[in-house]
């Protein structure tokens, strides 16, 4: 079969995610193409094809009104470029990975059928988030439309498929609805220049605590409950005063309230609110004890996978797939969304468990994350999946085991 993987973004996390994926079906088909951002990272260790149409003169300008003009100019000519490569290349699989501009993509995906109408071509899309977290249902009857016009749609765990039945019962079928799990991000050692890492590591551990060191990490959007982990925190630390707390990301919010805590508590909390290289996330990651999700919303979570991956517990919110992975790993704490009296509870549970407990635990969550999430295990769903529409069988979720 002919495969085309699509993911305008391609870059950062979701750069590791292409690539890991794409190698990973690489195996089982070598004729396989990537269509992603011209700043993807990993195109020095891609055996597979890459090309890299999206985003060449907007990735770089800096955030405001002029770069999204700019940016949906590029993204709305790169689509109709693929149009026309698509209906001549056609391809047996074309695999989107995330659509951008609702309405276009829309009309797009229309035109697109209509070409390839005559042809055994099918659509599928991963449907990361079944709802955008902020102002979700107001896009629900476009995407409605969206996803009406897929042949199959991935999505992370059993809650998003029945979220996606439930919500767009009408305009999906549920046999091709196909669940398939994120994976590991062990394929990010590939990249990073350890010699960097292991400077960042020496760096921060300097700066710990002597008791447990805690990580918020990722892009800080309202949704991730920065705001509620806070709360819990300041509770927390009048028990536990020999902990610390790490704050790790760019915001994407007016954080005036969370800043004016993080200050006021600076002797338990460190804060570097912006972008981070490969190598300095990962060495937080190593140094501190627990990573913390205290999402209000959330379908799945790269943060979750990074820290399994390297055995490190979570403290994490009941939300979208995230309890799922956890209770298949035994890796962390459960609590419901924007409680802060629960999350510190779990928080101080967590500061109570000894050095040598919490070493057997980082093994046993790493052993496990790498068997159940494997990057060869997920492309054959995958492409068992591929297999199944193509050839006009009745294709089923697959269950992870």
């Amino acid at each position: 079969m002919k495969l085309i993987m699509q993911d305008p973004w391609g870059i950062r996390g979701l750069g590791i995610y292409d690539y890991s994926l794409c190698d990973a079906l690489y195996k089982k088909n070598k004729n396989l193409t990537l269509i992603t951002n011209c700043y993807y990272e990993y195109g020095e260790l891609s055996n597979f094809k890459v090309d890299k149409y999206f985003f060449k003169y907007s990735e770089k300008l800096k955030v405001g009104l002029f770069r999204n003009v700019i940016r949906g100019l590029e993204y709305c000519f790169n689509m109709l470029k693929l149009l026309k490569i698509y209906s001549k290349e056609t391809p047996d699989i074309i695999h989107i990975q995330w659509l951008l501009f609702y309405q276009f993509d829309y009309f797009w995906l229309r035109i697109l059928k209509y070409r390839l109408h005559q042809k055994n071509t099918k659509i599928i899309l991963t449907a990361h988030n079944v709802l955008p977290h902020i102002n979700g249902y107001k896009y629900k009857n476009i995407l409605g439309k969206i996803y009406s016009q897929f042949d199959g749609i991935i999505v992370h765990s059993d809650v998003l498929k029945e979220q996606m039945n439930e919500i767009f019962s009408e305009k999906v079928n549920d046999c091709s609805i196909c669940v398939i799990p994120l994976g590991t991000v062990t394929k990010l050692f590939e990249k990073i220049d350890k010699n960097v890492l292991n400077s960042y590591r020496r760096k921060i551990n300097v700066s710990k605590n002597k008791g447990r060191n805690f990580l918020f990490v990722g892009v800080i959007h309202k949704n991730k409950g920065l705001n509620v982990l806070l709360e819990a925190w300041i509770k927390h630390i009048n028990k536990y005063p020999k902990d610390k707390l790490y704050i790790i990301g760019k915001p994407n919010y007016n954080m005036n309230n969370e800043l004016q805590t993080i200050e006021k508590y600076h002797s338990s909390i460190f804060s570097s609110l912006e972008y981070k290289s490969d190598e300095e996330l990962l060495a937080y990651y190593f140094e501190c004890d627990f990573v913390v999700l205290p999402y209000l919303e959330a379908s799945q979570s790269e943060v979750l996978l990074t820290a399994l991956s390297l055995g490190k517990p979570v403290i994490a919110t009941k939300v979208g797939a995230i309890p799922e992975v956890i209770n298949i790993i035994k890796g962390g704490y459960i609590v419901e969304p924007n409680d802060p009296k629960q999350l510190c509870l779990a928080i101080n549970k967590a500061s109570e468990i000894s050095r040598d407990e919490l070493i057997k635990w980082n093994e046993d969550i790493k052993y496990k994350t790498i068997k159940y999430f494997s990057w060869d295990k997920i492309a054959e769903l995958t492409y068992n999946f591929y297999e199944e529409l193509f050839y006009d069988c009745n294709p089923k979720s697959p269950i992870l085991i």
